[in-house]
């Protein structure tokens, strides 16, 4: 299975975002190797969206599947603030938490028909990132 991360920032976030999302996605891809789903989805495409809280209305959570292209796409709220003011092994955190965050939504796409063996797996991967990253 592909993974691909990508955000919307505010600028006042710089570029630590960008630091910790380059960080996580290598290893989450790298973990990902040889998974398949039995839903036929090739690719987790993941948002994290991190904006101040009078802006961040114009930035919804996404959570679909695109069948045909056989991909899913989340699109996660982070933190602004708590993001902003974290450190980089914090921000690492919580693009983490973000990510388990977007396996908890995957559950809720109706199309996708994610198996609880396959969520499950998903998730340990997740916190194996997380064990493997030191945060």
């Amino acid at each position: 299975m592909d993974f691909w991360m990508s955000s919307e920032k505010h600028i006042l976030v710089g570029d630590s975002e960008r630091v910790a999302r380059n960080t996580v996605e290598p290893v989450i891809s790298e973990l990902l190797e040889g998974v398949e789903l039995s839903c036929g989805a090739k690719k987790w495409s993941v948002i994290t969206i991190v904006m101040p809280d009078e802006r961040v209305g114009d930035y919804p959570e996404v959570k679909r599947y695109h069948k045909a292209r056989q991909v899913i796409e989340l699109r996660v709220q982070l933190p602004f603030y708590k993001f902003k003011e974290a450190g980089g092994s914090e921000q690492i955190g919580l693009v983490l938490d973000a990510l388990t965050r977007s396996v908890d939504m995957m559950k809720e796409i109706k199309s996708l028909k994610l198996t609880g063996e396959e969520y499950s797996m998903l998730k340990k991967i997740v916190e194996k990132a997380r064990l493997e990253l030191k945060v």
